[in-house]
């Protein structure tokens, strides 16, 4: 049978034809044109009934912008409502009130008063959130002494310019909220020269099973009812959610840009999302989840360069050791092209394969405690999820392709490096690992292989540079810590969406942004986060959207496990006196950073 070539084209390259626009392709583009355009401004506005995870969103979406460089705030309608009530309450001598606390009756739309002050509190939030967004003002949304919030100016800057995203939560449940909004925050008049998106992310829950544990969640942890037993708090819970129910409005105009949640990320549903909604927001809106699994991050063990005293580490993330540390870099490996090739081949040495047994013994107890927690609430999981790399799947019956038993659930992610890679092939037993470049360290680009003393005395201007802008220098020819965190956004999403334990074996200058990120601390201040030798930071997921943390040490020197509370409302690690670790005076930039063993508390000198 003869095939005519060009029909044969047509099934391998489709038409040849050069593209066209027409009059119905030009219509078609036209929205996509408007959406697809970053606007320095974006507001993004939650919907949906209570108790359905719209809080957890929005701190999830507020720590990983902030974090990944775009300054973002959550305006809470609810405080402003709350602090609203306390005081009308204060003044008429009502018990539970005063504490800002409204029962069911309060969200009845057929009571005017209360639906007259719930009004009044959305356009103050609204107000404080388009100001915020204008950089006019910043709103102290910790302080509950006033109403409304107190303000202040602020000079910070985030490391995308002047892009803000602001949260407005809330249930806004009918329509015409919905259609307020948008007038407020595109109206030409109210907002000329300041252009602004908004997005509704709706939050829907059908599932019986988990609305009873987010009501649980809720009644224990919601100011408003707080004093109330807690039969008593579910019943009332459930009649506000009847009240809002009667006059729910599901989004569904098409015209309006929006993302639907279905079942906190079981099923996603986005319309005229672009930009980078579509890049980087929904993809982490559908990585986040309500299990629980620890994340383990570590560098990579010492190597055999470490043991010999190599001072500058620069890529091998290591100190020098006591045995040459009075010794020039170049009396010891020569000239910088020999360091840099040296370092990037070194494998572990002694202290390093001890640290690797030591890590085969830690995630093996931790990986199997994790196992028996969820057999025990009779819970058998396939933890076989993720877009590109895996969560592991079951305990008992996870085999390889080669047909090998897996003996536990692990995620295993490295860098490239020899020495990263070796640190997880362990003696004990087999699990498969993925080295990924985007957790190789920071690309120092000319600069690599040099101290930075050397650095110093080399280039003093730009080293000058440096030290007034560490996150956003660049190194020539290679990267800054800004560069570092956009390639990590990936990681953390792959991190997220994993539904089993995860070991992460990298770099300092890559595990210092990691864990700006789990600790919810500022991303620009990364450089000054020690990371201790043949240490595991275990983080823990908490109910709230953030992360607990523990320390252990695996090295020679005595054990340490520091435990924080790092609920994203409960810590402020840029305060050193709410901080149960020691900080350096001065910043570590890259992998230079000492053999540091974590101080507790008790040990560390107040300021």
């Amino acid at each position: 049978m003869v095939v005519d070539e060009a029909n044969s084209n047509y099934y391998t390259k489709g038409s040849e034809e050069i593209a066209t626009e027409t009059a119905l392709t030009l219509r078609k583009l036209e929205k996509r044109n408007k959406l697809t355009r970053n606007s320095k401004r974006l507001v993004i506005a939650l919907v949906g009934l209570p108790a359905r995870g719209k809080s957890f969103v929005s701190r999830k979406l507020e720590t990983f912008l902030n974090w990944s460089g775009v300054k973002c705030r959550i305006f809470n309608v609810g405080k402003y409502r709350r602090q609203a009530y306390a005081l009308i309450s204060k003044e008429s001598n009502r018990d539970r009130g005063q504490a800002g606390s409204c029962d069911a009756n309060f969200f009845d739309a057929k009571n005017k008063e209360a639906a007259a002050l719930r009004e009044r509190v959305a356009k103050i939030a609204l107000d404080d959130m388009l100001k915020w967004l204008d950089g006019d003002t910043e709103t102290d949304d910790d302080d509950d002494d006033g109403f409304p919030n107190k303000r202040h100016h602020s000079s910070q800057h985030s490391g995308n310019g002047n892009d803000r995203v602001a949260i407005f939560d809330a249930t806004n449940s009918t329509k015409e909220r919905r259609q307020w909004i948008l007038e407020q925050c595109t109206s030409p008049e109210r907002r000329a020269g300041k252009p602004t998106g908004v997005v509704f992310v709706e939050s829907i829950c059908d599932d019986e099973e988990l609305l009873h544990q987010n009501y649980t969640f809720k009644v224990n942890n919601s100011p408003d009812f707080k004093g109330m037993s807690f039969d008593a708090a579910i019943a009332d819970l459930k009649t506000r959610v009847h009240k809002y129910e009667q006059q729910y409005e599901p989004v569904d105009d098409e015209n309006q840009s929006y993302i639907k949640i279905f079942n906190l990320s079981s099923k996603i549903l986005v319309n005229h999302i672009y930009g980078r909604m579509s890049k980087t927001i929904v993809p982490a809106l559908m990585a986040w989840n309500v299990g629980t699994r620890p994340v383990f991050l570590c560098r990579a063990g010492k190597t055999s360069i470490d043991q010999l005293g190599d001072s500058s580490s620069s890529s091998s993330d290591s100190p020098p050791s006591t045995d040459t540390e009075d010794a020039e870099p170049s009396e010891v490996f020569g000239h910088t092209g020999s360091r840099r090739k040296l370092m990037k081949q070194a494998l572990l040495g002694d202290a390093g394969l001890r640290f690797r047994n030591s890590l085969a013994n830690f995630v093996e107890g931790e990986a199997r405690a994790f196992m028996r927690r969820r057999e025990e609430i009779a819970y058998q999981p396939n933890l076989n999820t993720g877009t590109s790399r895996t969560g592991l799947s079951s305990y008992q019956n996870d085999v390889e392709a080669d047909g090998d038993e897996l003996p536990f659930p692990l995620s295993i992610l490295t860098s490239t490096m020899p020495r990263a890679v070796e640190t997880v092939m362990f003696d004990k037993f087999y699990l498969p690992s993925e080295g990924v470049s985007n957790l190789n360290p920071l690309d120092k680009g000319d600069f690599a292989g040099m101290e930075l003393e050397e650095i110093a005395d080399t280039n003093p201007k730009w080293y000058s540079k440096l030290e007034k802008n560490p996150y956003l220098t660049r190194f020539p020819g290679g990267e800054c810590y800004r560069d570092l965190t956009n390639r990590l956004e990936s990681v953390i999403i792959e991190v997220e969406q994993q539904v089993a334990p995860v070991l992460i074996v990298s770099h300092v200058s890559v595990l210092q942004a990691l864990i700006a990120y789990f600790r919810n601390s500022p991303v620009e201040s990364c450089m000054s986060i020690e990371v201790p030798m043949h240490t595991i930071m275990k983080f823990t997921p908490s109910r709230g959207g953030g992360w607990m943390e523990t320390q252990h040490h695996l090295g020679e020197e005595e054990h340490i496990a520091l435990n924080k509370n790092l609920e994203n409302e409960m810590t402020v690690l840029t305060d050193r006196r709410n901080s149960d670790y020691s900080m350096k005076a001065t910043p570590i930039w890259g992998d230079h950073a000492p053999n540091f063993v974590a101080t507790p508390q008790s040990e560390v000198q107040s300021n």
